[in-house]
């Protein structure tokens, strides 16, 4: 047996919030109260480790070479397991955990960004044991490349199929290949499986239950970037703008809580939190003070739908995402504007030094770049493509090959629907990174496409929360044992529960509502859960 040394729990916490990019951290929060009891075991190891790779060779005709496979010694509270590493051609690196007594699920958590994290990043490393201490098959993939070698978009130059394996073909084939390793393993595929992810995490789960509806029987999908290409090409609309508007992070902070003292009361609570921002009207030039005419133009900007040729292609961003977190950084710092964030925790290691961002750009405006480069056009390549100098009017594709293949907004939901599947989608109202109406829009729409979608899935979209988690609202809650006691115990999610830890140690909890409704207060403590209704 292999000995490991465990992520201690400081260093656990500081790897899951630097993964914030592409999982909320409340994951299994709520397990001790599931309706389905998810954790208890029912099945043990019948298999060799050693031998799994002969006997499971490919995957829907993929061939699968196995890598490593290794028994690891319980630590810090994860059970002995066997640990697969695998590759499907051409070049999908796989990671399957099969723990020694399992609760007979599959477990897959998504990825972030353009993907390509190393499995055993600390952050990842991290998630894979909390599912593995609640009993499950854990299973992960790069989606067909390496970010620190490939960083950004750059792997799909003159590449196509990594290219279709990071659009959708990559989360199928983990999800088949762990299925058949669990059958090799415990004699019987997985009896549910289930997939969590945040941002890109979350378009592949909706990506999943569009293509692939009998991948999954439940699934977690946060702050989708569902339209992936119009998220992009939003991007480049007002980056120049941005970029010479000289926003600093004190004055970002200042228009954030200036937005937030002007909305907050429109719910008939003031307690810092936005509970709607389509409620919110702002002019900047009356309503936010000491802004330059280039400011107010970038504010502007943001805060109107995208325009292509005089309609009206892409949704306005809500008002409100500027506003700070609890550190008091505003949540345009980094996604918008050309700011870093804090430095981490002593201890804590970044997830993956391929994410870092080109000097002097945005995190919107780098991953804009890439997709300009390597993906608008596929299969060319532009490498010279340039933000900057962009011609969107000429450059635009309202639909494109390259739409077809990565952008998850089929509404039609119907065949995902008709196997039994569920599936729960939450969204930050103060989300810097993809605009929550987008992922509105998509619902809406899916709602018209698919009888009875509130049979099966559901939306929550969450006050304050900026993307996946963070801001200074309740922003931590667990979507995962929601859509599990869903689909087992048949317990359709009437609320979730998000909660905030204060710098100060106190707790204020909220519930989030399916939409369209919204937590009404109805008196009490506003920091209390119990004092809201959903209306």
């Amino acid at each position: 047996m292999i000995q490991r040394k465990s992520l201690g729990p400081a260093l656990c916490l500081a790897a899951l919030g630097l993964a914030a990019h592409a999982q909320n951290v409340g994951s299994f929060r709520d397990a001790g109260k599931s309706a389905a009891n998810y954790t208890n075991p029912v099945a043990t190891s019948t298999g060799d480790c050693a031998k799994l790779g002969q006997q499971v060779v490919s995957v829907d005709g993929a061939r699968m070479t196995v890598l490593t496979s290794e028994v690891m010694t319980a630590a810090q509270g994860v059970p002995d397991f066997c640990r697969i590493v695998a590759m499907l051609d051409p070049e999908v690196l796989i990671e399957v955990a099969l723990p020694m007594r399992w609760n007979g699920r599959l477990y897959m958590r998504g990825n972030g960004g353009y993907a390509g994290e190393r499995i055993d990043a600390p952050n990842r490393a991290a998630l894979r044991d909390e599912a593995l201490k609640r009993g499950f098959v854990a299973a992960q993939t790069n989606t067909g490349h390496d970010a620190v070698a490939q960083p950004l978009g750059t792997f799909a130059q003159n590449n196509l199929a990594r290219l279709v394996d990071y659009s959708h073909r990559a989360v199928h084939l983990t999800a088949q290949a762990s299925k058949d390793l669990a059958a090799a393993f415990y004699g019987r595929k997985p009896a549910r499986s289930y997939f969590d992810g945040c941002s890109t995490g979350g378009r592949q789960g909706l990506m999943s239950a569009q293509r692939y509806p009998a991948d999954f029987d439940g699934i977690a999908a946060g702050a989708p970037v569902l339209n992936f290409t119009g998220t992009m090409y939003d991007y480049v609309s007002y980056a120049p703008l941005v970029s010479k508007a000289g926003f600093t992070s004190a004055q970002l902070s200042e228009i954030g809580r200036a937005i937030v003292a002007k909305c907050d009361a429109a719910d008939g609570l003031q307690d810092g939190v936005i509970n709607d921002p389509r409620q919110c009207r702002i002019n900047p030039r009356t309503d936010l003070q000491g802004l330059s005419e280039a400011q107010i133009a970038a504010l502007e900007a943001v805060h109107a739908d995208m325009q292509h040729k005089g309609k009206s292609v892409f949704p306005a961003w809500p008002w409100g995402s500027e506003a700070p977190d609890t550190n008091g950084i505003s949540g345009w710092a980094e996604w918008f504007v050309s700011i870093p964030p804090p430095p981490p925790p002593p201890g804590a290691r970044l997830a993956s030094v391929g994410q870092a961002l080109p000097p002097g750009e945005t995190r919107q405006s780098a991953y804009a770049q890439t997709f300009l480069r390597y993906f608008a056009d596929q299969p060319a390549s532009r490498p010279d493509a340039d933000w900057r100098t962009f011609n969107l009017d000429e450059g635009y594709r309202s639909t494109s090959f390259m739409s077809q293949m990565l952008d998850a907004r089929n509404p039609d939901l119907g065949a995902f629907k008709a196997r039994g599947g569920k599936m729960i989608t939450y969204h930050g109202w103060a989300d810097p990174a993809l605009n929550p109406m987008m992922t509105i829009g998509y619902y809406e729409e899916a709602g018209r496409a698919t009888v009875k979608l509130d049979d099966s899935y559901r939306l929550f979209m969450a006050p304050g929360m900026q993307h996946c988690g963070n801001g200074n609202a309740p922003n931590v809650l667990d979507a995962v044992t929601a859509v599990i006691d869903w689909v087992e115990a048949g317990r359709a999610p009437a609320s979730l529960i998000a909660v905030q830890q204060r710098p100060d140690g106190s707790e204020r909890s909220r519930p989030l509502c399916p939409y369209p409704q919204s937590a009404q207060y109805v008196g009490g403590d506003a920091d209390k859960a119990a004092s809201f209704a959903c209306r």
